[in-house]
């Protein structure tokens, strides 16, 4: 694969985590730039890595067998102290959670509850890894399914994704250009004190040379100089993200957003304490607090423009369905998906596969009703216009969806 090489480029500075760009024949910003009125609909995938529990996150409060299983660490029923925030009378969020109330209320946020496959395994590495290029089970993929989508979207100008974190994701693994940053505001080299001799340096090595690392060089420097033209647009007033991973990633992705840069797709990796071996409740508070906090941001400070967002918030999977020693829980199966911005929200998706012993998986999980490959093809299909199915998802026959992308 001679792209991971000759057509990609990390640069480290002070604040600035990595910059991806693939060598195409003009600057990745300046196209972005130039597309910015040709990009329509945007895609933001928030990851939580670790395996969140989504029995905790939206709680079928509504069935007593979930009192019986998780014991300690199963939340109040609704109208409580400390209880969840109702949705339906069955299903509530977890009260850190209670913000998106409000975005449920208003049909934009929709709750899948139980979406996996069993082909991800109870792996962290292997779980992230499958749920990132689309294929479980099979360890020879050498894309991330976001690369293939980005492939797809007509028009190279505006195939163009960021990612907010450390490293590129696997779901950008590929061809595709892809700006990978932990802080925008923090981008210019100059930061690190050294821009001017590198830079001059660096131009000196490469310009008026021929070959994919001298032209990606060139580029490299054009596209900083591009973004650090980007406009500040401020948050909106009365608008707090929070001081998160996850509320500063958001608060970024709504910039770039609102900058009409064209681009399609945004990947927020977010770590922190969704592993919960031990000591669930407190980790959950202190996490899922967060995450409501930004969510809630981001879909008022982007306002009308949701209209043209989807955003989906999953994990590589859920944790098992009873309370261990340790108030925590362990490795599980299926997971909680949130989906918010232009949904069919105000509901709970999928059907709900219930907490019996007989109905659970291998006696221990919650059994998935929807495969996350279908899900995450019906926002690459209704909201991105995507069609060729079988290539973004190889060997896997697409299904209907579970109709939450209006």
């Amino acid at each position: 694969m001679t792209w991971d090489i000759s057509r990609r480029v990390f640069i480290r500075s002070a604040g600035l985590a990595a910059v991806g760009v693939a060598g195409q024949a003009s600057p990745l910003l300046v196209r972005m730039a130039e597309a910015s009125e040709s990009a329509t609909k945007v895609f933001v995938h928030v990851f939580l890595r670790g395996g969140a529990d989504g029995l905790n996150m939206v709680a079928p409060y509504g069935d007593p067998r979930y009192y019986d299983l998780r014991g300690v660490i199963a939340l109040p029923r609704a109208g409580q102290a400390g209880g969840v925030v109702n949705l339906d009378g069955y299903f509530g969020l977890h009260p850190g959670l209670a913000p998106l109330k409000e975005v449920y209320d208003a049909g934009r946020l929709a709750i899948i509850p139980a979406v996996g496959n069993y082909g991800l395994s109870r792996s962290h590495f292997d779980a992230q890894d499958f749920s990132e290029t689309g294929t479980p089970t099979d360890k020879t993929t050498s894309t991330g399914w976001l690369d293939r989508a980005l492939k797809m979207l007509p028009g190279s100008s505006v195939t163009e994704a960021v990612a907010f974190q450390s490293q590129l994701p696997r779901a950008f693994l590929g061809p595709e250009p892809v700006l990978v940053a932990s802080n925008l505001s923090t981008f210019d080299l100059r930061a690190a004190g050294w821009r001017g001799e590198a830079e001059t340096l660096l131009r000196a090595m490469y310009e008026g040379r021929a070959g994919d690392v001298a032209r990606v060089t060139r580029e490299t420097f054009d596209a900083i100089n591009v973004l650090l033209r980007m406009p500040a647009i401020p948050v909106a007033a009365g608008i707090n993200y929070g001081n998160s991973s996850i509320g500063n990633s958001l608060r970024q992705a709504a910039q770039v957003i609102k900058a009409g840069l064209g681009t399609r797709t945004i990947f927020v990796s977010v770590g922190g304490a969704f592993d919960t071996h031990q000591g669930q409740m407190a980790a959950h508070n202190l996490e899922y607090g967060r995450i409501g906090d930004a969510l809630y941001a981001f879909y008022r400070d982007l306002g009308p423009l949701m209209d043209d967002v989807v955003l989906l918030m999953s994990t590589e999977f859920g944790r098992a369905s009873f309370v261990n020693g340790s108030q925590g829980t362990d490795h599980g199966s299926a997971h909680c998906e949130l989906v918010m911005g232009a949904v069919r929200g105000g509901r709970i998706a999928g059907a709900w596969p219930g907490l019996a012993n007989s109905q659970l998986y291998q006696q221990r999980d919650l059994a998935f009703t929807v495969d996350y490959r279908d899900v995450l093809a019906e926002i690459a299909r209704r909201h991105l216009g995507l069609t060729d199915m079988a290539t973004l998802f190889p060997g896997f026959a697409v299904g209907a969806g579970p109709g939450v992308v209006a």
